[in-house]
């Protein structure tokens, strides 16, 4: 499915003015290069984007002008998105243009893939990972990267290098950045045990005490 974004024209810019934009449940964006602008955008429109296609992938942006009377289109990667600290809603979206034959560098994230058809060797999936950075053409951008560890086995784990990364995509993370191990479960002992392990007396329970000064008195 392709990633379309509608935008229009914005004038002004201020706190003021993204207040009221938010307020009718519009975005202040910016495009950055070539053609630099600034731009409203629907909010609503914008989380279905980063809900369905995500943070790394290229879009459409048509920007409506009215005064002209046309619209523009434009191949845009978003450069940043900020969000509200608390709420979590989107505030504010920086765009930026690229050239469709000139390779972009960003980071995709990584899905793990085949925990059901582990062999049950007691281990535990560690992800370590979650997204790695590659460079490619805009129009070959990977939706996600997947780590399959249906083979992994105990104290085993898979690097950036181990991944199979798609025909014209180049990894720019390290190889040997691990991505996820197989680890064997951590045991909790009882913090007395815990305690005599590192050395530490066992803590008394001073029943003997007691039993010794009843038989004083």
């Amino acid at each position: 499915m392709e990633a379309i974004l509608t935008a229009q024209i914005r004038e002004e810019s201020g706190k003021e003015i993204s207040r009221r934009l938010r307020a009718k449940k519009q975005l202040p964006a910016i495009l950055y290069g070539k053609n630099h602008k600034k731009l409203v955008v629907d909010e609503r429109e914008v989380q279905k984007l980063l809900n369905v296609h995500g943070m790394s992938r290229l879009i459409k942006l048509r920007v409506e002008n009215p005064e002209k009377n046309k619209t523009e289109e434009h191949s845009v990667l978003i450069k940043d998105a900020q969000f509200h600290p608390v709420k979590g809603n989107i505030l504010h979206l920086d765009l930026y243009e690229v050239s469709l034959d000139h390779k972009v560098t960003l980071k995709v994230p990584l899905v793990i893939t085949g925990e059901e058809d582990r062999v049950n060797d007691g281990s535990i999936i560690e992800q370590m990972l979650y997204e790695i950075e590659i460079s490619c053409l805009p129009t070959e951008i990977p939706e996600k990267i997947e780590v399959d560890v249906s083979g992994l086995k105990m104290n085993e784990v898979i690097t950036a290098g181990d991944l199979k990364i798609p025909e014209g995509v180049d990894l720019v993370t390290s190889p040997e950045e691990y991505v996820v191990s197989a680890s064997s479960p951590k045991v909790e002992l009882p913090e007395a045990e815990e305690k005599a392990e590192e050395g530490e007396e066992a803590p008394s329970t001073g029943e003997g005490t007691d039993k010794e000064e009843q038989e004083e008195e």
